[in-house]
């Protein structure tokens, strides 16, 4: 009964901070778009970008648009990669969307400065920084905010030989390309790769580090039943390794296993959650080449997860 209780406290206090980094991080994104990004004109890429452009020709409110927008992404998202791995997703893109739209009608956030033709590089320099810790903020705890990203992995399907990374960029500044050829503003064309410059800086940073994957060692009596979650939960392969405590001179098993940074809470808790002694090291892997992670030298891949990916052979599904 006891135990009950306790899996019932963490589940709410996990729930809590959930709600909170949400909460921060959409008050983020609607001070990034009502102060820096859409009075600046600066298009930051993916579904932003593009409602940014509908809101400056006709008026449209851009959470409204974000959401438009992300919404047939969603669905095919939901198609080829289920609805486990698209939850997290679809509540990043529905918070930030009504933030933008919420923080606006209530005339919480104005334009931060006078004459934006004058003060271009100000709104770019503020804007990427705000909206880059804003999605770092969401990152941080799993979730994520649509967009290029969503579109990148759909495309991943059919042009799985190229890189997730560049597929991003060049979306991005098709969108950016696009929004200032549509708007007449070709120097916001300069001010805008500025902001995106900017705001992955800030989301690496924010979302804890700049590296891509994070290297967990676990130490546990219940090895086989972490390893187990982490093959059928995360869906990440695992390998085992033989160990010898130096001091009691006794064997015991180590789970090895390489998550991507986004992953990293969700193995925490996963891992916690079933062996609360357990023993973790958690490491910062500078290159990880392999299935599921870099397929070459400077190529990176995410595909659609229907069966483990990691250190090891791939779990039956």
């Amino acid at each position: 009964m006891e135990m009950i209780k306790t899996d019932k406290g963490k589940k709410r206090k996990e729930l809590l901070t959930d709600a909170g980094f949400l909460l921060v991080s959409g008050f983020l994104f609607g001070m990034a778009y009502n102060m820096f990004l859409v009075p600046g004109e600066i298009f930051i890429g993916g579904a932003g970008g593009l409602a940014t452009v509908l809101n400056l020709l006709y008026g449209l409110p851009t959470g409204t648009m974000m959401l438009v927008i992300n919404v047939p992404l969603v669905l095919l998202f939901l198609h080829f990669y289920g609805f486990r791995a698209s939850v997290k997703g679809i509540i990043g893109i529905v918070v930030s969307s009504v933030f933008v739209d919420l923080t606006s009608l209530i005339g919480l956030f104005s334009p931060a400065f006078p004459n934006p033709e004058e003060n271009s590089l100000l709104y770019a320099i503020f804007g990427g920084i705000t909206i880059g810790a804003a999605v770092g903020l969401m990152f941080a705890r799993g979730y994520t905010t649509g967009g290029s990203d969503l579109a990148a992995l759909l495309l991943k399907i059919k042009f799985a030989s190229l890189p997730t990374a560049k597929l991003i960029l060049v979306l991005d500044a098709a969108v950016v390309i696009f929004s200032a050829a549509v708007t007449g503003s070709y120097v916001s064309i300069f001010f805008s790769f500025i902001a995106i410059l900017l705001s992955s800086a800030a989301l690496e940073f924010v979302s804890g580090g700049f590296d891509h994957t994070r290297l967990a060692f676990i130490f546990s009596e219940n090895y086989a039943l972490i390893a187990n979650a982490l093959t059928e939960k995360l869906e990440r392969g695992v390998t085992i390794l033989d160990g010898t405590g130096w001091y009691t001179k006794e064997s015991r098993k180590v789970i090895l296993c390489v998550v991507k940074k986004n992953e990293i809470y969700t193995l925490k808790a996963l891992v916690k959650s079933l062996d609360p002694d357990a023993f973790m090291i958690l490491g910062e892997a500078t290159e990880t080449i392999g299935e599921g992670f870099k397929e070459g030298v400077g190529d990176v891949s995410i595909e659609p997860r229907r069966r483990g990916k990691g250190t090891d052979k791939k779990p039956k599904r």
